[in-house]
């Protein structure tokens, strides 16, 4: 009989088997991820009679930023089934324990980028941030600002971190990085054969872009930047590297920044679960004297009529919603007001709905980290 559990640092091996097969990742990257990203207390499995892992979650503990407030995470760095045991709800399973494996230790939020964006609708994981692309299959070129240059990402990251930590204000959901996670992450890239640029103003970076440049082309995988013509200045940089070339490049929803020729669209990108309601609401709910009905068929503790301090109460809900439409408010994705509207969200109290719209508004939300 299978069985679920919690992984351990002896299961290393065979996560990373299944990875391999799973993902066609370079044995120079898996070799550097199994080393640096592998937090067992925050992976789980599914292993069968025969000792067999046949499917297998992996996360990082951080922190996010929600309105203001940090929040104990995860993001999901890897989940995947072996191939002999593939449709048979191993994934639904496997996901519901770790939720509730996670929010037993203390864990909030779940965050990820999944490949097909509804493949964790099944277990609340909705949208909770958009990402813009601008691309274009044959660059022409752009002008490029003379306080633009090259950044070795081998030397001291620090005027990077300022710039990502002051930018980062800006959103709700963004991973509220400590510099050993910032040097983690420059670590990340550098194992792929990142590249950097950055703009500086009175010998301060306003914006950078950590990019990719190989026989693809030019991919622009994380650019910050602390005003608009900073960061129109680093993507005119990079359609300009990549001259005769496909270019794409990843920015901010709300950016403002534009190339001639390019397609810019925003879409839906990153994805979170909630495994634990009543410490979000505590966390951020700022002791309010109304009543929210949460529903969640995934994780036990979510369920049930709560005060805004996380307490449960035997009180008349003001508001009642299942657990993926509460993340999405919460976060500041969407607004309760266009929840409602939508059917997602019943209000049985017209002032308190009206009131708790104005108090959790609407937000720029924005995750940069993928894994």
């Amino acid at each position: 009989m299978k069985k679920l559990r919690p992984a351990v640092i002896t299961d290393k091996n065979n996560f990373r088997k299944l990875w391999d097969i799973s993902f066609g990742d370079s044995k120079d990257f898996s070799d550097w991820f199994f080393d640096t990203r592998f937090v067992p207390d925050y992976c789980a499995l599914i292993e069968e009679e025969n000792g067999t892992v046949s499917s297998e979650v992996q996360s990082m503990p951080l922190f996010l930023n929600v309105r203001g407030t940090a929040i104990h995470s995860t993001i999901m760095v890897g989940a995947c089934t072996h191939p002999d045991y593939k449709r048979r709800g191993y994934m639904k399973e496997l996901y519901t324990y770790y939720m509730n494996m996670i929010g037993d230790m203390g864990v909030v939020l779940c965050a990820h980028t999944p490949a097909v964006l509804r493949t964790y609708f099944y277990v609340g994981h909705y949208p909770v941030s958009d990402t813009a692309f601008i691309e274009t299959e044959n660059s022409q070129g752009a002008d490029v600002s003379e306080d633009i240059k090259e950044f070795d990402l081998k030397n001291n990251i620090s005027p990077l971190l300022k710039c990502y930590s002051l930018a980062s204000q800006r959103y709700s959901g963004i991973v509220l990085r400590s510099f050993a996670d910032f040097k983690l992450k420059i670590s990340d890239y550098l194992s792929c054969g990142a590249k950097c640029a950055c703009v500086i103003n009175d010998n301060n970076v306003t914006a950078y872009a950590v990019y990719f440049d190989d026989e693809n082309g030019i991919s622009g995988e994380e650019i910050i930047s602390l005003d608009e013509l900073s960061e129109q200045k680093i993507v005119n940089f990079l359609f300009n590297v990549g001259k005769g070339r496909k270019v794409k490049v990843k920015l901010p929803p709300e950016t403002k920044s534009e190339y001639n020729g390019g397609i810019k669209t925003v879409k839906p990108r990153n994805v979170c679960g909630v495994a634990n309601a009543p410490a979000l609401l505590k966390a951020v709910g700022r002791n309010l004297d109304y009543v929210i009905e949460i529903k969640d068929e995934a994780v036990n503790k979510n369920n049930g009529v709560f005060d805004f301090s996380g307490n449960k109460t035997d009180k008349k809900p003001d508001i009642s919603m299942e657990i993926q439409y509460f993340a999405q408010w919460i976060m500041g994705y969407r607004a309760l007001e266009e929840i409602i509207k939508s059917g997602d969200c019943k209000s049985f109290n017209e002032k308190a709905s009206q009131e708790l719209n104005k108090l959790f508004p609407k937000l720029n939300c924005h995750i940069v980290d993928e894994y």
